[in-house]
């Protein structure tokens, strides 16, 4: 069986590839790469912490920069991910496909 991995896909998040909850990444021990990072989000400019996580997407592994804080509720998808990969909409299957 295949596991998924839910996430939101915002475009408004120009800058990165994730964002996750700061308990996620404890339980998947990704390395830190940087503390408090300054980054400009909708309600002002506010500090994450940067992680670099592997990711398995259709059998291809890939290294990035994860974004990490304690108020991310959400898995969130980053714009970077469209800049290399072609995004398929199913609406009424109800499935988005990053392929």
């Amino acid at each position: 069986m295949e596991k998924g991995f839910r996430s939101l896909l915002d475009t408004g998040f120009t800058t990165g590839w994730l964002a996750i909850n700061s308990q996620d990444i404890e339980a998947l021990e990704w390395p830190l790469i940087e503390f408090e990072r300054v980054m400009k989000t909708a309600r002002g400019e506010e500090s994450f912490d940067i992680y670099e996580g592997k990711l398995l997407l259709d059998g291809q592994e890939f290294l990035i920069e994860v974004v990490a804080g304690p108020e991310i509720t959400e898995n969130i998808l980053g714009l970077q991910w469209l800049r290399t990969h072609r995004l398929l909409a199913d609406f009424p299957s109800g499935v988005l496909t990053l392929g």
